[in-house]
């Protein structure tokens, strides 16, 4: 969901019964609905996304169905004043079926930077993910088919080196 102005109470309101139907039909279908922390948008942008922040995000979140996981983008948090580690305290990680990864600059602009690109530590973010419980998987997402491919060994190699198990 995105809001231009004074509406965004309403269009959250309205995106969360639009959610709960579409779980509900999930369930139904045996189908799965993975809910993404989207990206800020600068000030002057004429539209924003809603459930960036983490308030936003445990608004939607906060249904209860089987259907419905989260899907984590850690350099959308990476973007946030909690940062990685702040969503990552407050998320159940058994309720993450994907963390999605990109490099980007802390606080800075949305990117989807190839990994070394930016100032993620991604590490750090391993080793705070894997120590709670995740079982999901992870998704590259940023560049080409090519460089996702190229980025496995280092992002691997990151992980190893924060003292994650791989």
């Amino acid at each position: 969901g995105y809001h231009f102005t004074s509406d965004k109470p309403l269009r959250m309101q309205a995106g969360r019964a639009r959610l709960q139907r579409i779980a509900d039909y999930a369930e139904k279908k045996k189908a799965r609905i993975l809910l993404e922390n989207l990206n800020k948008e600068p000030a002057d942008a004429e539209v924003h996304y809603l459930a960036h922040t983490l308030e936003e995000w445990r608004y939607y979140w906060d249904i209860e169905s089987p259907a419905l996981q989260l899907s984590f983008t850690a350099n959308h948090a990476h973007l946030e004043p909690e940062g990685i580690a702040g969503f990552v305290d407050a998320l159940d990680f058994g309720r993450v079926g994907e963390v999605r990864l990109a490099d980007c600059w802390r606080n800075g602009r949305e990117a989807h930077l190839r990994p070394g690109d930016g100032d993620l530590d991604f590490g750090d973010m391993f080793r705070r993910i894997e120590g709670r419980g995740f079982r999901g998987h992870y998704t590259s997402a940023f560049g080409t088919l090519d460089d996702m491919l190229a980025a496995r060994d280092h992002l691997v190699e990151q992980a190893r080196a924060a003292g994650v198990a791989v």
